[in-house]
């Protein structure tokens, strides 16, 4: 089968499909860490949309500008997936987080009161 029927179903049905080769960053926690081999277990949501327990996940220390850390059990840590395979990049901070989602929140719906603001999607 070597005509143009198979070079159309090849490139049309059999070709690779791009969903792991685009890098992801993603949240996880960590479970538990193992320092002397630069390891964490945690729990993230994979691009399958699955909550997964992944093991032996290496901590990047080679990030310019930042100190040295090392995540600490109930750590919540910027993961990101490369082929299947991750990668412990950062720490988040929740706080951080919830504060900038709060400031977004009364930016679009703002109290009466305010003045600023707006819906959107009206």
């Amino acid at each position: 089968m070597s005509g143009p029927l198979w070079k159309a179903i090849k490139a049309n049905i059999i070709a690779g499909s791009t969903k792991y080769k685009n890098n992801q960053e993603k949240i996880g926690e960590v479970l538990s860490i193992n320092e002397d081999s630069n390891t964490c277990t945690v729990n993230v949501v994979t691009r399958d949309g699955i909550s997964e327990v992944i093991y032996n996940v290496k901590v990047d220390f080679n990030l310019d500008g930042v100190i040295p850390w090392f995540p600490e059990i109930g750590d919540y840590v910027k993961i990101v997936e490369q082929n299947k395979r991750f990668l412990i990049t950062g720490k988040i901070d929740l706080t951080l987080m919830n504060e900038t989602k709060q400031k977004l929140y009364t930016d679009i719906y703002p109290d009466i009161t305010t003045g600023g603001g707006g819906f959107i999607g009206y």
